[in-house]
């Protein structure tokens, strides 16, 4: 099963837990939060390739703001 990654903004104020929480309502499975900073607001989503479109979809309904996709944690990482 390949993977795929999804950059993110979350517009809330909350801990990783919650933001977590708040990805899982979201009903795209299978999913996994990488990574979240609470000071820039942003993380690292992983679902499977082919439910990219599906997961962006869903993120954008609430405080999600889907920044950029990509195969590779590393590539998202180098992002400014």
């Amino acid at each position: 099963m390949k993977k795929r990654y999804m950059l993110f903004e979350y517009m809330a104020s909350d801990s990783f837990e919650r933001v977590r929480e708040a990805l899982f309502e979201l009903g795209v499975k299978p999913l996994k939060l990488v990574e979240f900073n609470s000071q820039t607001k942003k993380g690292i989503v992983r679902c499977e390739r082919g439910k990219e479109s599906a997961l962006k979809t869903a993120m954008t309904k609430v405080d999600f703001k889907p920044i950029k996709t990509s195969g590779t944690i590393k590539k998202l990482r180098s992002l400014p």
